[in-house]
């Protein structure tokens, strides 16, 4: 094995203050981010310094810098980060799915060390502003690019045109709550941009409330990247979505994830004697 053959197959290091956000100190930021996704998150932004990609990270819907801040720790040299969010503007909230304050996130990026002159703030709807108005502030297309904003239909579809204008093409996009029963219209606005927009962003992995996005292509290292870092016990399966291959993760949360998720139950999926006892587990563990 060569040694980049070792560099690829090697889950990537997470530097420390990355690992102590996600571990610990996330919680004290308000907002809604599982330790799970926040993994997720931070070990593509290393695998994409790693193998060599650079550029900007950034989020539509930053409410007070739950996510962003991970991100923006993770920034290497001479890159920045945007942020965009309406702010003190709550009359254009028409889902009522957040509430940003800039004073609060610039408190919260201040406490966690990372300087203002690198993160682009535009306080605006992301229904008024196109990519190239993200990249003059922020100095550089997207490896990185969270979508959280508002919550219809129109505004998810609308802010993944503009994730889909402006990410490298081995970037990654994060679409949050797209499985979420009370925001359905996430899920519409993706299948929107993905079957009738003609968007270019694929899946390649579902956490706890996050859908990870790429282009065409660039879904298979990703992939394989999150299955050998993640621990097992979060992994549900490999699937499909929208034909392309995914990995499912999930915070085994209850005792019936648990079971699923073990590595018994894995190996026993499809031997007969595991398909002989199915039916009884469901009888002892009901959901």
């Amino acid at each position: 094995m060569t040694a980049t053959d070792r560099t690829q197959s090697a889950p990537p290091a997470l530097p420390e203050q990355v690992v102590r956000y996600v571990d610990r100190s996330q919680r004290s930021v308000d907002g809604w981010l599982s330790p799970l996704d926040a993994r997720l998150v931070a070990l593509v932004s290393a695998a994409q310094a790693g193998w060599g990609i650079t550029g900007t990270l950034g989020e539509i819907g930053v409410h007070h810098g739950r996510l962003l801040i991970l991100m923006a720790l993770g920034l290497q040299p001479g890159e920045r980060a945007f942020a965009v969010d309406i702010f003190g503007e709550q009359e254009l909230n028409v889902d009522r799915s957040g509430e940003g304050d800039e004073g609060k996130f610039r408190a919260n990026l201040a406490r966690f060390g990372i300087p203002a002159d690198r993160v682009a703030i535009l306080q605006a709807s992301s229904l008024e502003i196109r990519w190239p108005d993200i990249e003059r502030q922020a100095g550089a297309r997207s490896r990185l690019f969270s979508i959280d904003g508002g919550h219809t239909a129109h505004i998810t579809a609308n802010d993944l045109a503009i994730a889909d204008a402006g990410l490298l093409e081995d970037g990654v996009a994060v679409l949050d709550d797209y499985f979420n029963p009370e925001f359905p219209e996430v899920s519409q606005g993706m299948c929107q941009h993905r079957l009738v927009d003609g968007g270019r962003l694929v899946p390649f992995a579902i956490g706890d409330n996050k859908l990870l996005l790429t282009r065409p292509g660039q879904g298979e290292r990703y992939r394989a990247m999150l299955e050998r870092s993640v621990p097992s016990r979060f992994l549900v399966r490999p699937t499909e979505m929208f034909g392309q291959p995914v990995i499912v993760f999930r915070t085994p949360r209850r005792l019936v994830h648990r079971i699923r998720q073990s590595e018994l139950a894995r190996r026993l999926r499809d031997h007969p004697i595991g398909r002989a006892l199915k039916p009884l587990i469901r009888r002892l563990v009901r959901e």
